[in-house]
């Protein structure tokens, strides 16, 4: 009798055992996927994020030596995607067409048929062109380029109203359309095209021109852009942000994601403002969201 009995808890004590085992294994398991990093999906599925782009666009978007997608879009949705996935596992970058319609049109399709939509956009999407504000939703302006009129310092040009009559130079293409739209500054001045920014500040420099019209992704980043003296206001305005199907209740969350990144009191520091710096060459950021509750 006590033999079996003995045998009884000998087996019991295995079982214990081998169950604690088992039990450790699972918890370490579940400890590892818990910390697990969400990150660009090999497969797509009804998990991934799909994020549409169209055109490469630096500093935006862009192909690096290694073909992989990088610039500033990429890396801030990096950034911000554990805070804004929901119940998706991953995601996935996939290039459309221009005329791609964010969360309505199929943006890839698998060797079984499956179809696959896209809510996002990113990549240098623009605000305000067209009827996109009327047929789509965007987060806050995130990156935006102003078309401004450069001057020396200590000159008789303190405002716009000084122009009149003086030799402009116009550098890049987005300054030209913002001057063709400013009618009376354009046809009260001699305005002449220059192919970059050194060569329209050289003209200014030398007195060959008067001020020069340009776009702060040009000029802002220059070493010596503290030299000259930059009017107040500007001729016109290119905001970027990310775009979403229409009335998309996510785009709070994608705010607020980017509040967060930006805001030292979610962070030990702003991480947002340097990255920006790192891709444009100086703060080209007007990011200016602030979530309801501290408001």
């Amino acid at each position: 009798m006590k033999s079996v009995l003995a045998e009884r808890l000998k087996n019991m004590k295995v079982f214990k055992k081998i169950f604690a085992i088992a039990l450790c294994g699972i918890l370490i398991a579940s400890a590892f996927a818990g910390c697990s990093k969400s990150g660009e999906a090999d497969k797509i599925t009804d998990k991934t994020m799909l994020i549409a782009y169209t055109d490469e666009v630096e500093p935006f978007l862009y192909k690096d030596k290694n073909g992989k997608l990088a610039g500033f879009d990429i890396d801030l949705f990096k950034k911000i995607y554990d805070n804004v996935k929901n119940d998706t596992k991953n995601y996935k970058f996939v290039k459309v067409d221009k005329d791609y319609k964010v969360g309505d049109d199929i943006a890839y399709t698998n060797k079984d048929g499956d179809e696959f939509i896209a809510y996002t956009m990113i990549g240098a999407v623009q605000k305000n062109v067209g009827s996109v504000n009327e047929d789509f939703s965007f987060t806050n302006d995130i990156i935006t380029n102003r078309i401004i009129t450069v001057t020396k310092s200590g000159n008789n040009i303190s405002d716009y109203n000084d122009l009149s009559g003086k030799k402009l130079a116009v550098v890049t293409d987005i300054a030209k359309a913002a001057l063709d739209k400013n009618a009376t500054i354009k046809n009260s001045n001699k305005n002449t095209l220059y192919p970059t920014i050194e060569d329209a500040l050289s003209a200014l420099d030398n007195g060959s021109v008067d001020a020069v019209i340009t776009d702060e992704f040009n000029f802002s980043p220059l070493e010596n852009a503290e030299k000259y003296q930059v009017l107040n206001g500007e001729l016109d305005k290119i905001s970027y942000a990310f775009m979403f199907k229409k009335g998309d209740w996510v785009v709070e969350n994608w705010n607020e994601a980017i509040y967060e990144l930006k805001s030292p009191d979610y962070n030990d520091k702003d991480e947002f403002t340097p990255m920006v710096e790192k891709y444009f060459g100086y703060n080209a950021s007007s990011f200016d969201y602030v979530p309801s509750k501290t408001k």
